[in-house]
């Protein structure tokens, strides 16, 4: 019986979540969506406003998951109730799973695993000297490793909803944040000078695998990928590349960004159609570094620790902006909440003229068409 009233949450949930989000519905995600990636024109229906997406908790209690539920069936209906929760909101959510956040992922495909210290976890470095950087395991998708794991993760949900939901990738870290933790963080950013050539070798590896997995994550989906990890909530239009993370970018100079992460983060977007880079941390000081990239599409950043005002005075304007929020204040930034942070991406894109979408959290609660009426207001291009 268990069996058969998970099988008819899953079929009802996917029914209410077609009928929240119909054709034309998708097709206006998706239109919007693309103007904030590219640009459009004065006369083009979706330039009075920039994107949004807002997301935020299922009140306690209201996934619905039948008694008897494997765990992956269990995720897997709590993520179904997810998305026809935030279908509510009127921005340009869009329904897809979420693939999990494992910063090992990348590097297991070199047989690397997660070990604990203290309350938090890292990846066991593997590199003793630099010489190991040319004995290394070819880096491939492997049981028993995280890589697998995730594959398989994203699989089952995609077989189990008949490839009726899109899945976003996991999250990808860098060449640079790959080699540097499987190196060891803090010799790699000391051996940098010392052993450059070994450095740039693993950087190449990790670039290579990153490749190999973004075609592994696609055939895992059916191509039903959207190629975005944070936040996992937006569409991606199909020329606009990838998404990977370097987290290092917030703590490395210019100089070492330029020769150790950015040409490896091209040669991604040269080899996926674009990259979109996201940092933790402050990452103003590499402004112009990014400009200069030629397959960058976007930069994704919390406006609690990057100064949006100013990064958006330096950027590209060829080069969009994907703005969050985290509880984590840098230089005094201010949090905003849900609407100043629309608000605050709104007036930077009029001010400046580069595109920015906006992606607040809300506090739980219901989706009251009050609240979406404000958080419409605050997109607005036209002013408060």
């Amino acid at each position: 019986m268990a069996r058969h009233d998970v099988d008819e949450a899953i079929r009802r949930l996917l029914g209410e979540l077609e009928e929240s989000y119909p054709p034309e519905r998708v097709a206006r995600i998706k239109g919007q969506s693309e103007a904030a990636w590219k640009g459009c024109g004065e006369d083009s229906p979706y330039a009075g406003r920039i994107a949004f997406a807002v997301f935020g908790g299922l009140p306690p209690g209201r996934a619905g998951i039948p008694d008897g539920a494997s765990p992956e069936d269990a995720e897997l209906i709590a993520q179904l109730a997810q998305m026809r929760h935030n279908a509510e909101v009127a921005g340009e959510h869009f329904k897809a799973f979420h693939s999990g956040l494992e910063q090992v992922t990348v590097p297991s495909m070199f047989m690397c695993v997660k070990e604990g210290i203290g309350a938090s976890e890292h990846i066991r470095p593997v590199i003793a000297s630099p010489e190991d950087v040319y004995r290394l395991p070819e880096a491939r998708v492997r049981d028993g490793y995280m890589c697998k794991a995730i594959l398989d993760r994203m699989a089952y949900r995609h077989g189990r909803t008949g490839g009726r939901v899109w899945s976003y990738m996991t999250d990808v870290q860098g060449p640079f944040s790959c080699a540097a933790q499987m190196w060891g963080i803090e010799r790699f950013l000391a051996d940098l000078r010392e052993h450059p050539k070994e450095a740039h070798h693993l950087l190449g590896l990790c670039t290579d695998a990153i490749i190999a997995f973004f075609a592994e994550m696609r055939r895992a989906v059916g191509g039903r990928l959207v190629p975005i990890h944070c936040m996992p909530v937006i569409w991606v239009p199909e020329d606009c590349g990838v998404a990977v993370s370097d987290d290092f970018f917030a703590i490395v100079g210019a100089d070492v960004a330029e020769e150790f992460s950015i040409p490896y983060l091209e040669r991604i977007g040269e080899a996926l159609g674009g990259v979109t880079v996201h940092t933790c941390g402050s990452m103003n000081h590499l402004a112009s570094s990014v400009n200069a990239m030629r397959h960058i599409k976007a930069v994704n950043f919390s406006v609690t620790e990057t100064d949006l005002d100013r990064y958006a005075d330096e950027c590209d304007p060829r080069i969009a902006i994907i703005a969050h929020k985290s509880g984590v204040s840098i230089g005094g930034l201010p949090i905003p909440d849900d609407i100043g942070l629309i608000r605050l991406c709104a007036a930077t894109q009029r001010r400046t003229g580069v595109r920015v979408i906006a992606l607040p959290q809300y506090v739980e609660g219901p989706i009251t068409p009050e609240r979406n009426e404000a958080w419409e207001r605050a997109a607005s291009l036209s002013g408060p």
